[in-house]
């Protein structure tokens, strides 16, 4: 300080409102990226059944939308692919377990290529993913 100068005049604290304005407008882009990713999924409707089991953990997911729309753990990919990566998933881990989320209302031929292909790629554990009614 200088002699003689005025200490009236010193901020002593800390000022929180740009911290505060910074936080909210990093919470509202938060959730705006959350909307959009959440959208990104591959919606189905499963078929509804009385007994619900339990699904086998840890799994890797394969869904099968109504138009043909083939995801792998929320990645599009086609049959060949899906044949491929099955095959490299099982050479790390024979005994891989999928879980496969078909929409009801899929004609049963593209249920039975998709499961051709996991048996193709060597997975041994495919579940069938319902909706308790």
């Amino acid at each position: 300080m200088l002699p003689g100068s005025d200490d009236s005049n010193l901020v002593t604290g800390i000022n929180v409102t740009p911290l505060v304005d910074i936080t909210l407008v990093l919470l509202i882009i938060f959730m705006v990226t959350a909307t959009f990713i959440s959208e990104q999924a591959l919606q189905v409707h499963l078929p509804k059944v009385v007994k619900e089991e339990k699904a086998p953990q840890p799994a890797l997911v394969v869904t099968l939308g109504l138009n043909g729309e083939l995801k792998f753990n929320q990645k599009d990919i086609d049959l060949a692919g899906l044949t491929d990566q099955m095959r490299d998933e099982t050479s790390g881990n024979p005994e891989v377990q999928v879980i496969l989320k078909a929409d009801k209302d899929i004609p049963y031929e593209k249920l039975a290529q998709v499961l051709d292909s996991l048996k193709l790629g060597g997975v041994q554990k495919v579940a069938l993913a319902m909706d308790r009614k």
